[in-house]
């Protein structure tokens, strides 16, 4: 079995144990995603950069729409036919 060895979360300081060479690697700062998730937020705000766009969108769409979707139409398109 892998060596393992107790740690304290970078964030909470909750104690965890984790493998030694999952330390080692650098990984197993965390006792858990949510923990890793709130420091990565602190760390860089990208979470509420996107909010902030999304909130500042003036016509409430998600984006993805066409402003003239009958150009993608595929009602004349026939699959069947053959093009001889």
């Amino acid at each position: 079995m892998a060596a393992t060895a107790e740690y304290a979360c970078q964030r909470c300081k909750c104690p965890f144990i984790a493998r030694v060479a999952d330390r080692k690697r650098g990984w197993a700062r965390f006792c858990s995603k949510s923990c890793k998730a709130s420091r990565q937020e602190q760390r860089t705000g990208q979470h509420a950069a996107y909010q902030a766009r999304k909130a500042h969108r003036s016509d409430g769409h998600e984006g993805g729409e066409f402003s003239n979707a009958h150009l993608f139409s595929n009602e004349d398109h026939d699959c069947s036919k053959t093009d001889d």
